[in-house]
């Protein structure tokens, strides 16, 4: 009789603690939702991306946004673009100084270790978790002012024309 009780209680305990712990995890998320900034420090004044592919196999594919401000307050420190759930350094340009770019190169296949010794699978690295719910048209610009990280979300995203990049540099002569 006493041996059934130890049971059902056990029966009883083992999925309230279970849950507790799965609520744990959903308030942690919560708590990460990112607020957007809706007064930035600068102006933009064009943001589209462009699909590009290269002319040889080994040479892989991918899509690159670019960023043009009209306004920009220096003391603003653009970080990343957040675009078709990946996080993307945001690289400034030296000819135009107000244009910043994420470069997203479609990867082949990720290499993944399955195995059955876990201590081999464990080498995998984890998917990252990408904090925002976007549209493909949508981005978000992340940046630095006045000593705190803000975010800056962006819509309706236009789409240029894609480049091919020819198979071998037409200005080499071999």
């Amino acid at each position: 009789m006493m041996k059934n009780l130890k049971i059902i209680f056990g029966l009883i305990t083992l999925p309230m603690v279970l849950l507790s712990f799965s609520n744990c995890g959903s308030a942690q998320d919560s708590s990460n939702k990112k607020a957007f900034n809706q007064n930035p420090p600068f102006k933009i004044s064009e943001v589209y991306y462009q699909n590009w592919v290269a002319g040889v196999k080994e040479g892989g594919s991918g899509t690159n946004i670019y960023i043009t401000f009209s306004e920009k307050n220096t003391d603003a420190v653009i970080q990343n673009i957040y675009f078709r759930n990946q996080i993307l350094e945001a690289k400034g340009n030296i000819n135009e100084p107000n244009q910043f770019v994420g470069y997203l190169k479609n990867d082949a296949q990720r290499d993944i270790v399955m195995d059955a010794d876990p201590i081999k699978e464990a080498k995998n690295n984890p998917p990252k978790v990408f904090p925002f719910q976007l549209e493909n048209n949508q981005a978000v610009i992340e940046y630095w002012f006045e000593g705190k990280k803000n975010y800056f979300k962006v819509s309706n995203i236009t789409e240029k024309e894609m480049i091919p990049y020819p198979q071998a540099n037409p200005n080499s002569h071999e």
